[in-house]
């Protein structure tokens, strides 16, 4: 009789063993994976915050053209893009791989008064958006829009210039 005891403890045994072993093993698959979605979890915030930086580059890199082209501005918001001036949409590469970073484009605000319809191929009060999205990050999309207004050059009033355009210090 001892010989089939221990046989059955043996079993036991054995059967308690897996048992641990499997749970021991389950727990380390789950810390695993819990730890590739933490670090997947850091990476998605890194890229999203390197995203939205991109297309703030974006709208750095775009001002000047902008704003040196806004007699073009009418045939920039047409759906035409045959008639665009040359440089629009405007496009960088921040890094030097010879992809395009960034896209800006300038959409209309909504400046027309009722009873008329909104518009957005033309712009009556001399502002628009420009609208800049990244294209470096494809899993995290950014885009930034800024209100650009122009309110055109002025006049220089020489002797009240103080200092600058040749002013005499406010020295009348």
């Amino acid at each position: 009789m001892k010989r089939s005891s221990q046989r059955t403890q043996r079993g036991a045994a054995l059967a308690i063993t897996m048992i641990l072993v499997s749970g021991l093993l389950a727990g380390g698959a789950l810390a695993v994976y819990l730890q590739l979605a933490d670090t997947r979890g850091a990476q998605y915030v890194t890229e999203s915050r390197a995203a939205l930086y991109c297309a703030e580059a974006g709208l750095t890199g775009a001002r000047d053209f902008v704003s040196l082209n806004v007699a073009q501005w009418p045939s920039m918001l047409d759906t035409d893009t045959g008639n665009d001036p040359d440089g629009y949409p405007v496009e960088g590469d921040l890094d030097g791989d010879g992809v395009n970073d960034w896209h800006v484009e300038i959409r209309d605000n909504d400046d027309e008064r009722s009873p008329v319809d909104n518009d957005a191929t033309i712009d009556i009060d001399a502002r628009i958006f420009m609208v800049s999205t990244c294209l470096k990050y494809p899993d995290t999309p950014r885009s930034v829009l800024e209100l650009i207004s122009f309110s055109g050059g002025g006049t220089n009033y020489r002797n009240q210039s103080g200092q600058g355009a040749g002013g005499s210090n406010n020295a009348n």
